[in-house]
């Protein structure tokens, strides 16, 4: 007797397509996302998918970004984020705006005084 097949709920799709992008290999995630876009066929639940998972495998993985207007490079972690999608580095006193998804800084603006660590702190980072 054949089993019926049922199918996933759009819901279970998501989960299982954020796992696949969480756990990529290191550097791997945009070969995963494209093979997951073919696979569902479903632009909204990849989409869904991929804006909760990006964030998380580039914060876990360090990765690093160069920023707009030859600044150098930012590191996206979690201990230098700010807020969504904003993230501080210290080195040049200016906040990142990145589209986790594409993996590119979208916008640098200055940091305010509230976002920079405090002059003690930053003598030791300095030294």
């Amino acid at each position: 007797m054949a089993e019926e097949e049922t199918e996933l709920s759009d819901q279970q799709k998501k989960g299982i397509a954020k796992w696949f992008l969480i756990n990529a290999p290191a550097g791997e995630i945009q070969y995963v996302a494209k093979d997951l876009k073919s696979v569902l066929k479903d632009d909204d639940v990849y989409n869904e998918a991929a804006a909760v998972a990006f964030p998380i495998y580039n914060k876990s993985h360090l990765i690093y970004l160069k920023m707009p207007g030859g600044y150098g490079d930012v590191l996206v972690t979690s201990y230098g984020e700010l807020q969504d999608n904003e993230y501080l580095d210290p080195k040049t006193a200016q906040v990142v705006i990145v589209d986790h998804v594409k993996q590119v800084c979208k916008r640098v603006r200055p940091a305010t005084d509230e976002e920079l660590p405090s002059p003690y702190i930053e003598e030791y980072r300095t030294n």
